[in-house]
């Protein structure tokens, strides 16, 4: 069940290439950000394979610090869908919870929620984790993504499917209780929501239920939800809401833009068939992509590949958490019905 500026330009009419792992990009930037570092390349990579069963695959990965991190995952066995490292060692604490978890999200090493399947939401308190609330209807329904920039002040967004009737649904906690948004209707679910502590409003991305349509909306964190994108499903159209330090940026198709006055702005183009359509990063100079085979990364210049899999290997990039000087690469082996976490480290 985890969205670069550099001098107005656009490199076009050539291609370079550094090294058989570079990959031709263009770029067009808004504003200068000479103060701002390229994010470095130079990590010591350390691997962790974790085999729970053969249905249980790990999709989303949250951390407090590189020595608390919390992987989450649904399907399988009801014991094995949450996992912990604590510097060490991957462990689960083996005990069955009713909750197919599809989003982790926390403050601290004491605050910490999963969200997912049947409407539940769970809390970690620092000792154990506790049942917190649960979206009754009689259909399904279901949290695709929990996120929230303060303990008050918390959203969970995802789906209900009631009387032949789907549609999307937000909810949030206050700090004392969980209420459901009232929101226009869309016949679709949310599957992300992040806010741009820059302008204070979220962004969401949504998708029908056929998986042919995605949109991103933008939201006021009341009642005004507005559609700021659509279009039918494809790797070129494709668009995704990630956050990049405190601002929101936007990926869509193979470009990674910024959403000023209305508009899409691209500061990023990633010309390469192989982007796996997904970014995390730690700053515009400092951004993570899937690849379909491997791990590029973006520093402000070029791209390259920082991590490579054989070509036969049927692995794929789910979700990466990031810390100042370390990164936790979650990623589904399927060949071997196993999560694959590649842990690297700067000096």
């Amino acid at each position: 069940m985890l969205f670069i500026n550099s001098c107005k330009k656009v490199l076009t009419g050539f291609l370079f290439f550094i090294s058989l792992f570079i990959i031709s990009i263009s770029c067009d930037s808004i504003e200068p950000t000479d103060e701002l570092k390229p994010g470095r390349r130079d990590y010591t990579w350390t691997v962790d394979t974790l085999r729970a069963n053969p249905f249980l695959y790990l999709s989303a990965i949250w951390g407090n610090s590189p020595i608390d991190v919390w992987a989450v995952g649904s399907g399988g066995g009801s014991d094995k869908t949450i996992w912990h490292y604590d510097g060490f060692s991957w462990t689960t604490d083996g005990v069955s919870r009713y909750i197919e978890p599809y989003a982790v999200h926390g403050f601290s090493d004491s605050d910490i929620w999963i969200a997912g399947g049947e409407g539940n939401i769970w809390r970690y308190d620092g000792n154990q984790w506790k049942f917190s609330y649960q979206y009754l209807i009689t259909g399904f329904r279901g949290f695709n993504n929990i996120w929230g920039d303060m303990t008050n002040n918390i959203y969970a967004v995802g789906f209900a499917d009631s009387a032949n009737i789907s549609s999307a649904i937000i909810l949030h906690y206050d700090g004392k209780s969980w209420s459901k948004k009232m929101i226009p209707y869309y016949n679709i679910q949310f599957l992300r929501i992040k806010r741009d502590l820059t302008n204070g409003l979220y962004y969401l991305r949504g998708m029908d239920n056929n998986g042919t349509i995605v949109s991103l909306f933008e939201y006021d964190g009341n009642i005004t939800l507005k559609n700021i994108y659509e279009n039918s499903f494809s790797i070129e159209t494709n668009a995704i809401a990630q956050s990049i330090g405190s601002k929101v940026c936007f990926l869509i198709g193979y470009k990674i833009n910024k959403y000023e006055n209305q508009q899409f702005k691209p500061f990023v183009e990633i010309n390469e068939p192989g982007f796996g359509g997904q970014f995390w990063g730690r700053s515009e100079k400092d951004i993570f992509l899937r690849m379909f085979d491997g791990v590029g990364h973006y520093n402000g210049s070029d791209i390259r590949y920082i991590i490579n899999f054989n070509k036969d290997d049927n692995i794929s990039v789910t979700d990466v958490a990031l810390f100042e000087k370390e990164c936790f690469i979650l990623t589904t082996d399927y060949n071997n019905g196993q999560s694959i976490i590649y842990k690297g480290k700067l000096d």
